[in-house]
């Protein structure tokens, strides 16, 4: 039944198995918000999941991530939620600022479980501190308090193309970190870092884009792997992680002519499929035609969702067999972000059914939501 979002634990498995044979013994960390159902799969080889809130925690607590795979992670903390996050035995929770030192450190006090933090550090944004208060705090951090500072914390961005900013990014670590030990005698247990890696959604075939990600990778891992024998090292990734992971099904509802152009309507939409970059629906991800035609005459087709709004298209010009009502399309590469970054609720259309499919079946993992109980 349409739409619908399959996840592959294959193909998600395979993708963790590429990065860990370039990343030789570096511990993986995947970033949940990315996507939540594939923890229905997570591979052996992920060390911890990065937790950005206490929804995600709740998540973890009801999936039964162990404690010990659990980095709580995210700007806003609560106390209640850090004192959660201890609880349930986080390996790991880390500080945005200075405030949120003290929460955590107050969290500790409250639990009386000593919390391990990692330090965030700002590359220039709303996220994490300056290098100036990191320091500050790593100078007043005695061994008697309830925290005890493990290490740091950098992401600096996603989608990086060039892998010159991997190494700028190891750089400057290297600089805060010799900074610290010589002031202060501080050594970092672990460097959390996330590369922010690029993913292609567009113009490209999945095999193509898997082969440009995969020479992406080997070319960063030089720079990684030379970092680890100075520091303890994890990797943190989402997107790259999980985006070839899924596909996203619509069926074909409508087809017209409208002033020359042939509009296909589907019964989903921009409110369920978001890729990265997708600049106004211009660029074309990979599309799967379901039945395939052989044969079939082609014709130019504007993709457009179920949604009153004229900017509910998924591809503003695109070139298929020729369409006909019921036909189903396949995005490709839609394993990150879409299933909940994408504005679910608007106009109160049903949540589309969730699979994770493995050696070929599907499992339903989550039912069809009807959105109107929410928005009621």
């Amino acid at each position: 039944m349409t739409p619908e979002y399959v996840f592959s634990a294959e193909r998600f498995a395979d993708r963790i198995e590429a990065i860990a044979s370039s990343l030789k013994d570096i511990p993986l960390v995947y970033s949940m918000k990315a996507n939540p159902f594939l923890l229905h799969c997570l591979p052996e080889k992920i060390d911890m999941v990065e937790v950005c809130s206490p929804g995600e925690l709740s998540i973890c607590e009801k999936m039964g991530v162990p404690g010990e795979k659990i980095l709580y992670s995210g700007v806003v903390k609560g106390l209640e939620d850090s004192i959660r996050a201890l609880k349930l035995g986080a390996r790991y929770l880390t500080a945005e600022s200075r405030g949120q030192f003290e929460t955590v450190r107050e969290a500790a006090l409250k639990s009386d479980i000593r919390a391990e933090v990692l330090l965030r550090l700002s590359s220039g944004n709303q996220f994490g501190m300056s290098r100036e208060d990191l320091l500050a705090i790593i100078g007043q951090d005695k061994d008697t308090s309830p925290v005890c500072i493990k290490g740091i914390h950098l992401f600096s961005g996603t989608s990086k193309r060039k892998v010159r900013a991997v190494e700028k990014d190891l750089d400057a670590i290297r600089e805060l970190l010799s900074e610290a030990e010589e002031k202060y005698g501080f050594r970092a247990d672990i460097v959390e870092y996330g590369p922010g890696l690029g993913v292609d959604y567009f113009e490209k075939s999945s095999a193509e884009s898997e082969e440009a990600e995969r020479n992406t990778l080997k070319e960063a891992s030089q720079y990684l792997n030379e970092f680890s024998k100075e520091y303890p090292l994890s990797i943190e990734m989402g997107r790259f992680m999980a985006a070839p992971a899924g596909y996203y099904e619509t069926r074909v509802a409508d087809i017209k002519t409208t002033g020359g152009v042939n509009y296909c309507m589907t019964d989903g939409g921009i409110h369920q499929l978001n890729y990265f970059g997708q600049n106004m629906a211009m660029k074309i991800p990979v599309i799967e035609q379901i039945p395939a035609r052989e044969g079939a005459r082609k014709k130019s087709y504007c993709l457009c969702g179920s949604l009153c709004t004229t900017a509910d298209v998924l591809v503003r010009e695109v070139e298929l067999d020729e369409l006909q009502v019921g036909d189903i399309l396949r995005f490709e590469r839609a394993g990150a972000y879409s299933v909940t970054e994408a504005p679910a609720l608007f106009l109160s259309r049903d949540l589309p059914e969730i699979y994770i499919e493995k050696k070929g079946e599907k499992r339903l993992v989550r039912p069809g939501k009807a959105a109107f109980e929410i928005n009621c």
